[in-house]
């Protein structure tokens, strides 16, 4: 049926119309994926790349067919539809540009958490992206839908015609089902990196035809042997033990240092000299030390509660407490805690730190630079020094912001050239990765230089040495496995972390043994004369006389990934329902190893011990006899 002469076309005769300008946007959907399209697929053994490349064209059809359906209640008005069908499509294509820049930076999509954390106070700060950077996308993005919902209208009106589209609708539809077994039949025979790849695109409902495929073929699918194991280790907390039941034999002042987004190859002498020369003249170094999640929300949790971070809702839940500041408070410490990065927008406030609120200093003006912030810190530390009585044994813990995504260096930092400008998150997309890196380090060397004067003015003051822990939160990685920043996954880059201990009694040594920050406060507390078994209250061991071959369990905190990480073997479970394909097996830097399959049945028993820490084992090597009553 043709369109009525010099009439404004009816809205069923702008229908199909609409539907082709929506599917006109697949070739633009998959450039703007592009960046994270490559590295997904280069991952994919090569036999199956190319077999790839149709799913993902599907996927993209099936997402613009989505933009087209959004309007459709609409399509009764003619005059109406024409403007919004492509004012809809425009919109979402707005959206999905942004999802795709989220994508390639942090490895997740837009979702209920990415929402929750810019809902938060000072977040946009937090996450490195100014707020004149918003205005500016949030102006390109008006005038991208202006222009496309102009072109669409006259699109719309240009080819409108009495063509039925529900045929179409339904052969797209029809596709993507199709996609969806085509995709999980390749994941079966191609492994996880072909399950990650079709999940590259937002929305992909996933799809998995592992018993399928192992009846079919005789092959069997390696199957997940932690299924479930990990919601039910959850819920199994330590007992716990009351705070004046920890008893220290001495009484050091105490520093514990957490540095943002520190990375374990900053210890070095050209990144972290200072704390370098320290570390091997005065105290420990841990080699292999790994946060609890690669997320400050949780890493924070597993070093302050000692446990494992995704245990969190459930010692939340129960109304459990940090036992290491009840501790302190019950051996005569005066805690301070000051944080040069907000934890109150994360929660940590009112959770990990819910005792001491009343001893945390955060509250900094909202434009001060992070650095700035650092040195602020150092200067209140010095300030507790002085105010807290000689005699008085001090708990100081600080957290430096310094190296937190954009990293902020100053001019006498700035060692690694050429560095980025540090213009916000999206900017860092498009940004070389070493000179993003190179940024970050100077901000490293700038943290090290406040950490050092801090030390020695600490100990003038104070007159004594104190014990001193310096770690990371967690890493970051610069596209080494694909992304900018933390919490997209269990890479290397983003989960081993420095960790140095100084102090007197301190062994002056490396330990390349395998350690989490869930150990770090049972080390304290065996360091300062306690002898309490640590499997009481918590999942961590002292650090000291581990098992050379011991095995320590990271997570992603808020969702079913883990990877289980000794010396020589480490093993990712990619999803607690992945079957085939969703336990990778590398070398604890994410290369694969040829007999990777066979260490993995070898030292199983001992992964799943991690899920199962209570109770568990003596460990005798570890552990001393209790004092004679």
């Amino acid at each position: 049926m043709a369109t009525r002469q010099g009439a404004s076309p009816r809205g069923s005769e702008l229908r199909f119309p609409a539907l082709l300008w929506a599917l006109l946007h697949v070739p633009l959907l998959l450039a703007l994926y592009g960046s994270s399209l490559g590295p997904a697929l280069r991952s994919v053994p090569p036999g199956y790349r190319l077999p790839m490349w149709p799913a993902l064209v599907v996927e993209a059809l099936v997402l613009t067919t989505v933009t087209f359906l959004l309007p459709l209640p609409l399509s009764g008005w003619g005059r109406l539809y024409r403007f919004a069908a492509p004012f809809f499509t425009g919109l979402a294509t707005v959206a999905l540009a942004i999802d795709s820049r989220l994508y390639g930076s942090v490895g997740f999509h837009m979702n209920g958490f990415f929402f929750q954390v810019l809902m938060q106070p000072a977040a946009l700060r937090e996450t490195g992206i100014p707020s004149s950077e918003v205005l500016v996308l949030a102006l390109q993005g008006a005038a991208w839908v202006a222009g496309e919902t102009l072109a669409g209208a006259w699109f719309l009106r240009r080819f409108a015609s009495g063509r039925t589209t529900w045929r179409w609708v339904a052969a797209v539809v029809l596709l993507g089902a199709a996609e969806r077994v085509y995709t999980a039949s390749i994941t079966f025979f191609a492994g996880q990196s072909a399950f990650a790849a079709g999940q590259v695109l937002p929305l992909q409902i996933p799809v998995r035809m592992n018993g399928l495929w192992a009846d079919l073929t005789g092959r069997p699918a390696l199957g997940n042997p932690l299924r479930g194991v990990s919601a039910e280790s959850a819920m199994r907390l330590p007992p716990g033990v009351p705070p004046r039941s920890i008893r220290f034999e001495r009484k050091p002042d105490i520093l514990l240092l957490l540095v943002e987004s520190a990375r374990s190859d900053y210890l070095s002498p050209e990144v972290m000299p200072r704390l370098w020369k320290r570390a091997h003249e005065q105290g420990t170094i841990f080699e292999d030390h790994y946060t609890s999640a690669p997320s400050t929300f949780f890493a924070v949790y597993g070093l302050l509660f000692g446990m494992h971070a995704h245990t969190f809702d459930a010692a939340l839940g129960s109304g459990r407490r940090p036992l290491l500041f009840g501790a302190l408070a019950a051996n005569g410490y005066t805690s301070k805690i000051f944080a040069a990065s907000s934890v109150d927008w994360m929660g940590l406030k009112q959770t990990v730190f819910g005792d001491v609120q009343e001893e945390l200093e955060t509250d900094w003006p909202p434009d001060m630079p992070s650095d700035e912030r650092d040195a602020q810190i150092v200067l209140h530390a010095e300030q507790a020094a002085r105010a807290t009585p000689p005699d008085k044994p001090l708990f100081l813990f600080l957290f430096f912001d310094g190296t937190h995504f954009n990293y902020y260096p100053t001019p006498r930092s700035t060692k690694f050239l050429p560095q980025w400008s540090g213009g916000g998150a999206l900017k860092a997309t498009s940004e070389p990765a070493d000179r993003i890196f190179n940024r970050a380090r100077n901000s490293a060397y700038e943290v090290d230089w406040k950490i050092d004067d801090l030390l020695n003015e600490f100990e003038k003051i104070r007159g004594r040495r104190p014990l001193v822990v310096v770690t990371g939160d967690h890493g970051e990685e610069m596209r080494e496995k694909g992304h900018i920043g933390h919490g997209s996954a269990l890479v290397e880059e983003q989960i081993h972390v420095p960790m140095v201990i100084l102090g007197d009694g301190v062994p002056v040594e490396k330990i390349d043994t395998a350690t989490v920050h869930d150990d770090v406060v049972p080390t304290l507390f065996r360091l300062l004369g306690d002898r309490t078994d640590p499997r009481l209250y918590g999942d961590g061991l002292p650090m000291y006389g581990l098992p050379p071959n011991r095995f320590v369990l990271v997570s992603m905190g808020w969702e079913p990934r883990f990877c289980a990480v000794n010396r020589d073997l480490k093993v990712t479970f990619n999803g607690m329902d992945a079957g085939f394909g969703g336990v990778d097996i590398t070398d604890p830097h994410d290369a694969p190893l040829p007999d990777g399959p066979a260490r993995f049945r070898a030292d199983l028993p001992r992964i799943l011990q991690l899920f199962q820490p209570h109770p568990s084992p003596p460990v005798a090597s570890v552990l001393k006899p209790p004092p004679p009553k």
